[in-house]
């Protein structure tokens, strides 16, 4: 009872009993996640909501071998994320962070991650794509390593993925160089390919990153079989010329034929060709006597009823 009423009549003791819990008020940062891709590493976090001024940050790292929180070069930020890529940390250290809330003179609590390893966790590629060179019966690729300067520590493979666009087949080639040469492929045929990396350290076994964009390329034609379109093209060129001229020659010969076969053929009658032939012919003449009707007469006889009367023409 005596420590409560000594708390009651002093002021002060209520404001120092207090303290801890003010300082918790204010919220703490949600969803804080470390992003690592080809050991970039950034600490992310969800910007906390308040109704007063802007809220700034404060981010604290330790390490498994060395438990004591130390400050790296986000203290007191007002981003809403931390770069620790060109820090002290070493990539492969196994490494814990924490970030609070600060406004004014009061604090969040304490977020921690989990122990996080960038040797081990980072995310490698995609690739970057310089330029392809194109030949008849290869492909020769030159792109970019993934992991720049940190490389040297890595063992390093890359993995090219290619295949004939009309085809679902793929092939793949391993290599260590960032250049690497498709051979055996068909002229004037579009492939496609994607390439990755798979890195391997004294702490993690050979995993493979991200794919790279799919890019297509076609090959080219070789100088033997571009003289033989040449030649071909040549050929059939000849051709369809002595064919049009023949056709034109056929058809100067064969005019009267083509006539007769395309009109309907007509007789002339036998008499009307002779006249045609001999005009002094009397052929009409004849016809017109053929012609010429003939009166028949025959007798008539009326016999009458009347008495005694007979009538006979």
């Amino acid at each position: 009872m005596l420590p409560l009423l000594l708390l009651l009549l002093v002021p002060g003791g209520i404001a120092r009993a207090l303290s801890p819990e003010s300082a918790s008020q204010l919220p703490a940062p949600q969803n804080v996640t470390i992003d690592s891709r080809n050991f970039y590493n950034l600490l992310r976090w969800a910007p906390v909501q308040v109704e007063k001024d802007p809220v700034f940050y404060t981010v604290q790292y330790k390490t498994q071998s060395y438990d004591k929180w130390g400050e790296i070069n986000c203290t007191h930020i007002a981003e809403t994320k931390c770069n620790f890529t060109s820090t002290e940390i070493q990539s492969h250290w196994i490494t814990f962070f924490r970030v609070r809330s600060e406004l004014e003179d009061m604090q969040s609590d304490w977020v921690e991650t989990d122990a996080f390893m960038a040797a081990k966790d980072t995310i490698v590629g995609p690739l970057t794509l310089k330029d392809v060179v194109s030949n008849p019966d290869s492909l020769l690729l030159n792109f970019l390593p993934p992991l720049g300067k940190v490389t040297s520590i890595f063992d390093v493979e890359y993995l090219v993925h290619y295949w004939e666009k009309s085809t679902a087949i793929k092939k793949t080639i391993t290599t260590r160089n960032t250049q690497v040469e498709l051979q055996n492929l068909r002229q004037l045929t579009e492939y496609c390919f994607q390439i990755q990396a798979a890195v391997k350290h004294s702490l993690r076994s050979y995993s493979c990153g991200l794919l790279s964009n799919t890019s297509c390329h076609q090959t080219t034609m070789s100088d033997g079989t571009k003289a033989g379109y040449i030649l071909l093209i040549f050929v059939v060129t000849i051709i369809v010329v002595v064919g049009v001229a023949m056709v034109f020659f056929y058809l100067g010969n064969f005019n009267e034929a083509i006539k007769a076969w395309s009109q309907p053929s007509l007789k002339i009658p036998s008499h009307i060709e002779e006249y045609l032939n001999d005009p002094d012919m009397p052929v009409f003449e004849d016809w017109e006597n053929t012609c010429v009707e003939v009166d028949h007469w025959d007798s008539l006889s009326v016999v009458s009823k009347a008495e005694g009367s007979q009538t006979e023409a």
